[in-house]
């Protein structure tokens, strides 16, 4: 079951990942512009949770289970 829920979140987090830069990619130059540096934190938040969310699931199956 944990492993199931680990891999989902993992998917649901990649998904989230791949709508930013979409949504990012799409408009005008300007917009673009604007918004790059958003996509930068929104991308580094993302790898981060992504981290911190293998190294929970490993941590949670070493000690816990």
């Amino acid at each position: 079951m944990m492993l199931a829920l680990g891999i989902l979140g993992v998917l649901v987090l990649l998904g989230g990942l791949f709508a930013t830069i979409q949504v990012a990619g799409s408009g005008d130059k300007e917009y673009q512009n604007e918004t790059k540096g958003n996509v930068t934190r929104l991308t580094l938040i993302y790898m981060a949770l992504f981290i911190i969310i293998i190294l929970g699931f490993f941590i949670y199956l070493k000690w816990f289970v």
